[in-house]
């Protein structure tokens, strides 16, 4: 294997890693925005995949599933970091995995959120979008889409009849 050939080897690693980084560190960050006292998290999905070579199932489903405490119900998120958009479009995702998100939301009957940080870091974005399942229908999304569910990114999450904003 010629130098240069290795050394695309060892970036491509390098650029996986810190994506991998980046979408912790939103998701650590939208953690946080979930008050304890109001929202109990019953699951947040350690993407074991990451960490070995075989498919694990458990990775399919959404990063978060929560727990309204006042009325007991459940809901999923899914978070995604993205620096810019990309041919002025939000991508956010793969058609299979949106459609395994449906099938997780449909078969545990509980309401699906994609979370979306935009811009700056992942750890302080500088835009945030909240956006029903039902709604994010493609893998890119354009403005006139996303931009109907953007939400301060410093505000701590509240529910309301099966709204999360």
């Amino acid at each position: 294997m010629g130098l240069l050939r290795k050394l695309s080897k060892i970036m491509d690693v390098m650029h996986e890693n810190e994506s991998e980084e980046k979408g912790n560190d939103f998701e650590r960050y939208v953690v946080d925005l979930f008050d304890e006292k109001t929202f109990s998290l019953i699951q947040w999905t350690t993407d074991m995949g990451r960490k070995h070579t075989r498919f694990v199932e458990s990775d399919c489903g959404p990063d978060l599933v929560l727990r309204y405490r006042p009325t007991n119900e459940v809901f999923c998120i899914e978070c995604k970091f993205r620096s810019s958009l990309y041919k002025d479009k939000l991508q956010w995702s793969e058609p299979a995995q949106i459609e395994r998100y449906r099938t997780f939301a449909r078969d545990n009957e509980a309401p699906f959120f994609v979370l979306i940080g935009l811009g700056g870091k992942a750890r302080k974005p500088k835009r945030m979008f909240c956006i029903p399942l039902e709604e994010a229908w493609y893998p890119a999304l354009y403005p006139s889409v996303f931009e109907r569910f953007e939400r301060d990114p410093k505000k701590k999450f509240s529910w309301r009849k099966g709204d999360l904003n």
